[in-house]
Parts: structure tokens; C-alpha cells; sequence
């Protein structure tokens, strides 16, 4: 059952109304009560004595006998207003009863007989009955409430007018007020402010609804006057003060619907800045965004007064040329943007002018698509095709470049899956000590057994799952898979083998990493300083605290760290002393000209006088000749990895390999750990 919702007022005078009456209703059904128990016994003493008095009227014509005298008393019996009727029964000697009744007692009339014997000197001479009107307690006690209910209903009505009064003054007006307060502040319409009383509870709510309107007309005028500004950074890039992509798309609509009606093109180019991530890197942000200001003022510079460029954000803008004159114009166009931004730029606090390039791609209004969405989609597309053909250049899109896109989306969709279908391969690649020709090590390399392509090397697909996200599962399946075979050949007697796993920056970015890792050792029952982890340099200087606390974590439980590819990047002596490796591995690129090239050998031979100085061991990678065998033998390079010893193999070909130990070698004994 739900109770019907009304409101205040009508709760109110429902309450008014149910607290009054109901009190008077209980008032008039106990005062009847009370009337009729305190009339009856009055009404019954009264017939008492008027039966006694008739008794005495009677007594001495019954005694007598006399006809008239009997019949004068009763008629003077029955005049009484309480008597409906009389009768004189048994009269002595035996005389006719006489019978007389009051017409004024109606007939349907309840009638209350009360008898009693008339005596002379002690003798019974007649018997005396009369009849009493039995619904005399009633008027008597409808009188009574008569009176009552006039009384009471006069107090009703006082009550409620003065309680209706009371209400109306200090409660429903002063609430009728404070809706109309509130509804014109919801309403955002001026208000007049109301004279509030502050002794009462509505006086003070209704005195901080004024305060509190005041504020919010205050706050209300403060947004609105500050819409304007949200709007032009809604709609312009902050930095550049350039459009932004929702401004533009506004614009190209207008445009759109003007190219429409006069049958003419418009051309949209997307342009991203080419080495601009090594500015920002190299010289901090705030160069990168003084270079970003620059490029935009001779975007602009550049752009006739009709065309309008906006910043997409980050290192990226569109430019939309709404009207051009074919094709030839736009690529006119496309080659003076590209050669505006490739001029040098001097920026604050650099010594030397910086230099970035812009790879353009162009699409074309309404040949290539009549929608913004798709023209950005299929500019941004021949842009790529710019950056695959060398940067600084300009493409025009053509259906045949989806092509390209759609396959690099399939390879990423086929890549999510190749986990899950066993896709996944792991070959290993030995590390020797060129003196014995004993393995210490492998280096775990992952390989993609594709359905269709074949078995994939990891360029093919490793900067796909870095750019996708998918390269925390697959170097967590690497780890997993690797760790699981060291740990199956360490049971057959290779206890001393190490292993060697790539890690990538985006794995070390998770704090959960270096745990992972360690569960993975743990699981696999693996001792300490079996495992080598593999680390770019360009690792070790962009990931700050969260490598520190990956490699603190990892050298307390017994995981040895090593830089892959030594001097290829940005070389830091601080991440080194930062991050203490325990190896450096050499890239083949210093390698491969050994030992004829004379500055690839005084590099290399500087990073073992820097190895031997912070007591860090070295790997040569990429040892494809018994003359680059040698050279690093004799300064001290004993450790190698390349094709002179072996490919990478299948985990039973390198099994293999192992237990066909020793392999030929230069000489020496003695096995180094990795």
C-alpha cells in the first residue's frame, strides 16, 4: 500500500483538519455517554416519586369507591408530563379496571411501566400502574448534545481559522516565497530580494537562499564571462594559437557545402614534423615547443590568407586549401611547406640552429571522399607513404596505399591472436668463449611461424606489438618459454648455461615487471645469475625511477643485467653508473668492419678499456670471421656471439649443439660466464 503524495500545504490542513475534528468527534460520542449514565438514574428516581405521589392520589377514591373522584385522579396522574398512561387494576370490591392514556406518547413509542400496590391501613385496596415514556433519556441526552455540537463546532471553526491563519502567514507564503526564490535561481531570472524575518527557522532558510543566490549569480556571470575564453580554447591550440581539429572540421564544412555549389576541389594535408621526437629529447621540452610555435608562424607565413592550417596535436598539423586549381597547385604548395619548415630554425639556449623535416600527405576534395573523417584518414595514410619513401617529401593518396594499411592492421589483428594459436617460436643463439669454443650462454630470439608468410623475423612484427601494446604478453610468453627450457637443460646437466631475454622499454614501464620476472625464475625452481636481461640504451635514459626501482628489484634477486647494442644510441656514462650492468654487448655494426676500419676499432677498443675500468664483462655480437675471432681475442674480447660459431637454432638443434661440445676455436681454455 503507498500513501497518496501531497503537498505541504495540503499535508498541513489535512493535519489542521484531522487534529481538530477528530478531538471534537471524541468529545461528542463521551459527553453522550456520560449524559445518558448520569440522566438515568435521575429519570428513575423521578418515576419513583411521581408513583409514589400517584399512589397517594388514588388511595382514598379507591378506598371509597367513588367513580368521579377516581376518575379526577387519574386525570390529574396522568397530567403529569413524564405519565404516558395509567391503569387502576383490582380495585376492592371488584369495580372495572380503569384504563387512561396521554395521547402525547406516540404509539410506536417504547413505554416503561412502573407498578406498585395502594394500601389503606396496611391492606392492599388496588394495584397501580403507569406508563413512563422510555425515550425521554434519549431526548434529554440529544438535547445535551444538541448544545454540545454547537459548542464545539463554534471551537472547531475558531481552531482551524486560527490555525489556517498561522499557516498561511508564517508557513505558506514564506514557503510559496522561497519556491519562487528558488525556481528563479533555477531559472537563471533576477530576483527582488523578500524581507525575510530572521526569527524563524523559514526567515533564515530564505535569508541564505538570498546569500547563496548571490553567489550563484556571481559564479553564473564569472562562467559566462569566461565562455568566450573556453570557447577559443575549445576551438584553438593553446601553444600555437593555431585551430584545432574541431574548429576545422567546422570550417571544412563551410567550405564543403561552398565547393559543392561552385563544382570546384579543395585539398587537405596532413603533415607531420620529422625528427622533431630528437629535439624534444635532446633539448628539452620547452625547445620542442618553441620549435612547434615556429613552425606554425611560417605554416602560416607560407599559406595564402584563405587557407587555414590548424595544430592536430603534438608534433602533427592540417593544412585545408579550399580552393585549388588541380593538382599541380597543390603540390606546388606541398613543396613550399616542406621546404619552409626544413629551413633551420634558432631556438633559445641552443648553440646550434635546429632542423626538422615534413613528410605531407594530401588528399582531394571530392575525388578522394567528400567526408572529413575519411579525407583525414586517407591524408594521414600518404603521409605514412612520405615516411616510408625517406621523409621530406609529399604524397598524394591513391586507393592503392589502403593496401598497405590494411595489412598493417591485419598483422596487428594476427599478431593478438598468435599467442593463443601457438604461433610463437624461440631460437637460440650461443655465446662462446672463442678461447675453448664453450657455450656459457644463448640468447633467447623470438620468431613468428605465420600461416600464410612463413617463419617471420622480429623486425617484421616487433615494432607492431610495441606500437599496439601487445609486447608486454609477448615478452612475458619470451620470458616464460625461455626460462622454461633453461631450466629443462640445467635438469640435464647444463647447469652452468646462462640465458639471455630482450626486454623491451614499454615491459619496464609496468611496476609489476621485475616481479614477474622473479615468480618466473621461482617457478621454474632457477638459480641466481642464470637469467640476463637485455636493455637498449635508449632504455636506460628514458625510463628514470621506474628502471631504478625494476633494477634494484632484479639484482636483489640474482638477475643480471646487460646493454644490448653498446654505442649504437645515446651513449651515457650516468646510466651506466646509474643502472651498474654487468655486461656490454658490442653491436655488430662496430664489428663488421673490424679489424681493417681504423675508427670502428679504436671505438671498440675504447668500450673494453671502459668495460675493464668499471669491471663490466663484454660480448661482441655479429662475429662473422675468424679475423674479427682473433682481433678481440687478443684485447681481451673473449666473449662472442655470431654466425662464425652459429645461427640462431630450434631448441633441439642447439641441444644438439651443446652436447657436441667443444666447438673449434682459436684456443685458450677456461669458460667465462656470459
Amino acid at each position: 500500500m503507498t500513501w497518496p503524495k501531497l503537498s505541504i500545504r495540503s499535508t498541513v490542513l489535512l493535519a489542521i483538519v484531522v487534529g481538530v475534528l477528530l478531538p471534537a468527534m471524541l468529545v461528542l460520542v463521551v459527553d453522550s455517554h456520560l449524559a445518558r449514565r448520569a440522566q438515568e438514574p435521575i429519570l428513575e428516581r423521578n418515576q419513583a416519586a411521581v408513583l409514589a405521589l400517584a399512589t397517594a392520589v388514588v388511595m382514598e377514591p379507591a378506598w371509597t369507591l367513588s367513580q368521579p373522584a377516581l376518575q379526577d385522579a387519574l386525570q390529574r396522574i396522568l397530567r403529569e408530563r413524564s405519565v404516558c398512561g395509567v391503569e387502576l387494576l383490582d380495585l376492592q370490591p371488584a369495580l372495572e379496571p380503569m384504563v387512561l392514556s396521554d395521547g402525547t406518547c406516540s404509539g410506536d413509542q417504547a413505554l416503561l411501566w412502573r407498578e406498585s400496590s395502594v394500601l389503606h391501613d396496611g391492606q392492599v385496596i388496588a394495584r397501580l400502574r403507569l406508563a413512563f415514556d422510555g425515550g425521554e433519556v434519549d431526548r434529554l441526552v440529544a438535547e445535551r448534545r444538541g448544545v454540545t455540537v454547537w459548542m464545539v463546532l463554534a471551537q472547531v471553526i475558531f481552531g482551524v481559522a486560527v490555525l489556517a491563519g498561522v499557516l498561511s502567514l508564517r508557513v505558506l507564503r514564506p514557503i510559496g516565497a522561497l519556491k519562487r526564490q528558488a525556481g528563479g535561481l533555477a531559472a537563471r531570472k533576477p530576483q527582488t530580494d523578500h524581507a525575510w524575518s530572521g526569527t524563524d527557522e523559514l526567515g533564515q532558510l530564505g535569508q541564505h537562499l538570498d546569500t547563496v543566490g548571490a553567489q550563484v549569480r556571481g559564479l553564473i556571470e564569472e562562467l559566462e564571462t569566461k565562455n568566450q575564453d573556453l570557447r577559443r580554447l575549445a576551438m584553438f591550440d593553446h601553444l600555437t594559437g593555431l585551430p584545432n581539429r574541431t574548429l576545422l572540421r567546422e570550417l571544412f564544412g563551410q567550405s564543403a557545402a561552398s565547393a559543392r555549389r561552385a563544382r570546384s576541389s579543395m585539398a587537405l594535408l596532413f603533415i607531420d614534423l620529422d625528427e622533431f621526437k630528437g629535439i624534444n629529447d635532446t633539448h628539452g621540452h620547452s625547445a620542442g615547443d618553441e620549435l612547434l610555435v615556429g613552425v606554425s608562424q611560417r605554416l602560416r607565413a607560407t599559406l595564402r590568407e584563405s587557407d587555414v592550417v590548424c595544430r592536430m596535436g603534438g608534433d602533427e598539423f592540417m593544412v585545408l586549401l579550399p580552393r585549388v586549381e588541380g593538382w599541380d597547385a597543390v603540390a606546388h604548395m606541398a613543396e613550399r611547406l616542406v621546404s619552409a619548415v626544413q629551413a633551420p630554425m634558432a631556438l633559445t639556449g641552443i648553440s646550434e640552429p635546429a632542423r626538422v623535416g615534413a613528410s605531407i600527405g594530401i588528399s582531394m576534395f571530392p575525388a578522394d571522399s567528400e567526408s572529413f573523417d575519411a579525407l583525414a584518414r586517407a591524408a594521414d595514410v600518404a603521409m605514412y607513404r612520405s615516411k616510408e619513401l625517406g621523409r621530406g617529401r609529399y604524397s598524394f593518396y591513391h586507393a592503392d596505399m589502403d593496401v598497405t594499411l590494411r595489412a598493417r592492421l591485419a598483422l596487428e589483428r594476427e599478431l593478438s591472436d598468435a599467442i593463443e594459436l601457438d604461433q610463437l617460436r624461440l631460437h637460440y643463439q650461443p655465446v662462446l668463449d672463442a678461447r675453448s669454443g664453450r657455450i656459457a650462454g644463448c640468447e633467447a630470439l623470438v620468431r613468428w611461424q605465420h600461416p600464410q608468410h612463413g617463419l617471420l623475423m622480429p623486425d617484421a612484427f616487433i615494432d607492431t606489438a610495441e606500437r599496439t601494446g601487445l609486447i608486454e604478453a609477448l615478452g612475458q610468453w619470451v620470458l616464460d618459454t625461455a626460462c622454461e627450457q633453461l631450466a629443462r637443460w640445467h635438469a640435464q646437466g647444463h647447469s652452468a648455461l646462462q640465458m639471455a631475454v630482450n626486454v623491451s622499454a614499454l615491459q619496464l614501464q609496468n611496476p609489476a615487471f621485475a616481479q614477474r620476472v622473479l615468480a618466473t625464475l621461482a617457478r621454474q625452481s632457477l638459480g641466481r645469475d642464470v637469467l640476463v636481461l637485455e636493455l637498449t640504451e635508449s632504455t636506460l635514459l628514458s625510463e628514470g625511477d621506474a628502471l631504478q626501482r625494476a633494477v634494484t628489484q632484479l639484482r636483489a634477486g640474482g638477475v643480471q643485467l646487460a646493454v644490448d647494442d653498446f654505442g649504437t644510441g645515446f651513449s651515457s656514462l650516468a646510466a651506466l653508473k646509474l643502472v651498474r650492468p654487468d655486461r656490454l654487448k658490442i653491436d655488430r655494426s662496430f664489428v663488421k668492419d673490424l679489424p681493417g676500419q681504423g675508427s670502428d676499432s679504436a671505438l671498440v677498443e675504447a668500450i673494453f678499456g671502459m668495460a675493464r675500468a668499471l669491471n663490466v664483462s663484454v660480448v661482441a655480437e655479429g662475429v662473422e670471421t675468424t679475423e674479427q675471432r682473433d682481433w678481440l681475442i687478443n684485447r681481451g674480447g673473449h666473449m662472442q656471439q655470431g654466425w662464425l660459431w652459429s645461427r640462431a637454432l630450434g631448441s633441439e638443434a642447439f641441444e644438439a649443439l651443446l652436447e657436441a661440445q667443444p666447438l673449434p676455436s682459436a684456443g685458450g681454455a677456461g669458460q667465462q660466464a656470459l
